[in-house]
């Protein structure tokens, strides 16, 4: 294996993948110490370590006695960073999760009086799409796109993922977050219907602005998140 980052960090992303995939499927035993090693070619000690790393992340359940299984994630995590800016789809995937976007709204409209001086134009795209992980609504995503800059990103299919699209059909090589404020906010009636939850849930609530290399915003809104399939880690 190669030397890059710590070798146990690479086993755990080996049989992470693994389990998203459906190599190892949920509920399934992994196979022992002695095989794993042998197959990722390290030592039993790095291998505990790599173990125990997934075990904390919820992937996997070691019983004492019987072995170690695969187990259904708890949670979406997300590490909050100035650096880069990542989409749900990337983070939901390192959690052991296959996301789906669902596209609500699209449409040009006048940009909020509150986002003006933020993306600098009069007319912007908004995008509104909800995350579903395992069928289950996890998160309500409210951008503004500024016009004319993102013209014909309404005739794209925004059920995948966002960020490669920007990247790939505008050129945009570096995304990351300017400004990001994290409240909490109660389901309004029209949250608690996507969401599927009751009016006046607790939800997590994620102010957002995010720029590109040359510090041009790319878009700016609020993400409304059911808390308890998410977390933050700053």
């Amino acid at each position: 294996m190669a030397a890059t980052g710590s070798l146990y960090s690479q086993v755990m992303e080996k049989i992470k993948q693994k389990i998203i995939t459906g190599e190892y499927p949920t509920n399934s035993k992994l196979p022992n110490e002695f095989e794993l090693s042998k197959q990722f070619n390290v030592s039993r000690v790095t291998l505990r370590k790599a173990i125990a790393g997934l075990a904390e992340d919820g992937l996997i359940e070691k019983i004492h006695g019987v072995g170690t299984f695969v187990r259904k994630p708890r949670k979406v995590k997300r590490i909050i960073s100035s650096a880069s800016a990542e989409s749900f789809s990337q983070t939901a995937a390192k959690a052991g999760f296959k996301a789906n976007a669902k596209v609500i709204k699209i449409k040009k409209v006048e940009t909020p009086e509150n986002l003006k001086t933020t993306l600098k134009t009069k007319v912007a795209l908004y995008v509104e799409r909800v995350y579903a992980v395992e069928d289950e609504p996890v998160m309500l995503e409210r951008n503004y796109f500024p016009l004319p800059r993102f013209t014909g990103l309404e005739k794209t299919d925004l059920s995948k993922s966002l960020y490669q699209i920007l990247r790939r059909q505008y050129h945009i090589k570096e995304l990351k977050s300017r400004d990001m404020v994290i409240s909490v906010a109660l389901a309004s009636l029209s949250e608690a219907r996507v969401l599927k939850k009751s009016v006046g849930f607790p939800l997590l609530l994620l102010q957002v602005c995010v720029e590109d290399e040359n510090n041009n915003i790319v878009h700016a809104g609020k993400h409304y998140i059911i808390s308890d399939r998410y977390e933050f880690h700053i």
